[in-house]
């Protein structure tokens, strides 16, 4: 975990006394590759879903991938011009709304460059959705276990990607479960290209499953746990 990301965590303020849901950004709350796709298109480049794979699938009119130095400056100029006005997948405001409304306390962590951080969270309050933004690069145990030690009731972690998944189950910290939750838009091309969670999780089609399984984690159960023995 970079000093940038473990900053941030530091600057947050949870109660660890209510539940904790930790939640992806690209692809799970915003559409990040509707939008990717349509700043390509107007730059005539296209997104081929070859692979579960950025880098590779970005080409030109002639078939040639944008790979290297060339793929990280266009990833950061999509970021730069786009962190701030991407679209809402749909469902995702009113069930974070709903899970806040009922004390769950919601996480953003997002793996984006973090000079957008501002940019993202702006895009996410015009939204409606005030929630603490993360940002982070590489794998995403690290900050969800350090973030995760901060409550003592039910975590939930919610991701696209399977590896990122996988890693919070590498790294949760000691007699702490933290729920996989994996999202999941079957109708995606690059679904078909998934490599296996080997993690057990969860998988979640839609923000309408996302928001049941979530309340049942962090809602529901921690209610029947506490509630008073019957006489």
């Amino acid at each position: 975990m970079d000093a940038i990301t473990a900053q941030q965590i530091r600057r947050l303020h949870l109660l660890p006394h209510r539940p904790l849901l930790i939640c992806d950004v690209d692809g799970v709350v915003v559409r990040f590759i509707d939008a990717l796709k349509d700043w390509l298109v107007a730059r005539d480049l296209r997104l081929h879903p070859d692979s579960w794979a950025l880098e590779g699938n970005i080409r030109t009119p002639a078939g040639e991938p944008v790979s290297g130095a060339a793929f990280e400056r266009l990833l950061h100029a999509f970021f730069a011009e786009c962190s701030g006005r991407m679209p809402l997948m749909e469902g995702a405001a009113q069930a974070l709304s709903d899970l806040a409304r009922h004390g769950v306390q919601v996480v953003l962590l997002t793996n984006l460059p973090h000079q957008y951080q501002a940019a993202r969270r702006r895009n996410l309050l015009r939204h409606g959705l005030n929630f603490p933004v993360i940002t982070n690069s590489g794998p995403k145990g690290p900050p969800v276990s350090a973030i995760s030690r901060m409550v003592r009731e039910e975590v939930a972690f919610l991701d696209d990607h399977p590896d990122f998944l996988h890693s919070a189950s590498q790294c949760c910290p000691p007699g702490k479960q933290v729920h996989l939750v994996h999202f999941v838009e079957e109708d995606l091309p690059f679904t078909a290209h998934l490599p296996p969670l080997h993690a057990p999780h969860v998988k979640v089609r839609d923000w309408t499953e996302a928001h049941e399984v979530l309340r049942s984690i962090l809602v529901e159960a921690p209610m029947r746990r506490h509630a008073p023995a019957g006489g």
